[in-house]
């Protein structure tokens, strides 16, 4: 959830809005200025500024919040508790937070915030549709000086002189009009004779157009055969709209929404009997939490993300098979996505992929504690990463975070901390983690 569009909204109407347990921002008013050096004039306006000591909440920004997204008071404030737990994390790993159209925030070298406001819009109602300008400086007594000094120089004259007849210019007049009668005249001749010529040839040309239609035979060859190529909906990801005892509903509920513009379809009968029916179904994850996102804002507050292989209909069982303790605590001793043996960086699928006896270690990781985190997403720029981050706390995701591995410059999001591996372990094969289908590992923290 982005904030800074909703307290860019209520810094029109209010003075401070704050950020629970992270500052408020305020505003005061600035009269008309004016830049000597430069001729500019610039409009009343709103100055911001950032106060990190006011951190109680008022509940103006979780009311507003609540009304727009139609959202429970509580609900609001849970999300936007989970957006500062976000944002203090960015700020400890040395990052700018960019309010867009309000300012910047970081931390200096004694960790105080920073605020570093930006002007690209006025906060002042009152000033509304004012801009500012610049005007050139008038320099009014400097010519007023260079004429008078131009007369003292060059004395001006003035004398009556009684103006020449010149008779020539009235019978130049009186051949221009006789011209322009005699043109216009001639004119209309010609136009007159070009509408004659066109009525004679266009009753030349009907009279044949009806003599071959008489004459005319008509032959009907068959149609070209016509191919239609029909889609069909693939991906492992899900968006469930409802479940229904009877098919008939399931029925009317996919006509609904396919006349509401989704793709919709029926995934097929559940465990508990029930007719599945689907908003559509998606390859990529990212893209299907994007559409859930959607989905739960504007159209259905209650649907969820299923993961499930349609096309998968056999069921493979595997024998266990007995492992050594001393084989589950190995250990590798290099970077996260760092292959040791030639020192190149890999895949993230080979590290999703990789031998559930292996865990990586990482060390020297900046304001992290120790331990044991499951890993639900490996990216190499900052946003990607904050939009993966974004999507995850939309769906109900909680205690997500993220550090950086120095040695293969990747950021990698978690979503738990453990103290001991066999509970991490376990951990990937929860409930709330079937999500994820798979794309899921345990690290090693040390610090």
């Amino acid at each position: 959830m982005q904030l800074e569009t909703y307290i860019s909204d209520l810094l029109y109407r209010y003075e401070c809005v704050t950020i629970p347990e992270f500052g408020a921002f305020l505003t005061q008013r600035v009269s008309v200025s004016i830049n000597d050096s430069t001729n500019t004039f610039y409009p009343p306006s709103k100055s911001v500024a950032f106060n990190e000591q006011i951190q109680t909440n008022d509940g103006l920004l979780a009311h507003y919040i609540a009304d727009v997204e139609k959202i429970p008071f509580e609900v609001a404030n849970k999300k936007i508790a989970k957006r500062v737990k976000i944002l203090k994390s960015y700020l400890t790993q040395g990052e700018t937070l960019t309010f867009k159209n309000i300012g910047d925030i970081s931390l200096n070298n004694e960790s105080k915030i920073l605020f570093e406001p930006t002007y690209n819009l006025n906060y002042l109602t009152d000033s509304f549709g004012l801009s500012q300008f610049v005007s050139p400086a008038v320099n009014r007594e400097i010519y007023k000086t260079d004429v008078e000094n131009i007369e003292k120089v060059v004395p001006i004259a003035i004398t009556s002189k009684q103006r020449k007849a010149r008779p020539y210019l009235r019978y130049a007049a009186v051949a221009l009009i006789a011209l322009a009668l005699g043109g216009f005249a001639a004119s209309n001749y010609h136009i007159n004779n070009i509408k004659a010529h066109n009525q004679l040839a266009q009753e030349e040309a009907e009279l044949q157009l009806d003599n071959q239609i008489q004459q005319a035979t008509f032959s009907l060859n068959p149609l070209p055969t016509v191919t239609l190529n029909v889609s069909k909906q693939t991906g492992n990801y899900h968006i469930v709209a409802g479940a229904f005892r009877v098919e008939e509903n399931s029925i009317k509920k996919i006509k609904q929404l396919k006349a509401e513009g989704f793709k919709a379809r029926k995934l097929g009968v559940n465990k508990y009997g029930l007719h599945e029916v689907v908003y559509g179904s998606y390859e990529d994850r990212l893209e299907a939490l994007k559409a859930l996102r959607t989905i739960k804002n504007t159209h259905n507050k209650d649907a969820w993300l299923k993961v499930k292989n349609v096309a998968q209909t056999t069921v493979v069982k595997n024998t266990p098979k007995k492992v050594s303790q001393e084989s589950i605590e190995q250990f590798e001793q290099s970077s996260l996505i760092t292959n040791p043996g030639k020192g190149q960086l890999i895949s993230k699928d080979t590290f999703f992929n990789q031998s559930p006896n292996i865990t990586p270690i990482i060390k020297e990781v900046d304001n992290l504690k120790s331990g044991f985190y499951t890993i639900i997403g490996v990216f190499s720029n900052i946003s990607d990463r904050e939009e993966f981050i974004s999507n995850l706390s939309e769906t109900g995701q909680e205690n997500l975070g993220f550090f950086f591995d120095k040695k293969s410059q990747n950021y990698l999001i978690y979503n738990e901390r453990f103290n001991d591996l066999s509970t991490a372990k376990a951990a990937l094969l929860s409930e709330k983690n079937t999500v994820f289908n798979g794309e899921i590992a345990v690290v090693k923290v040390e610090n």
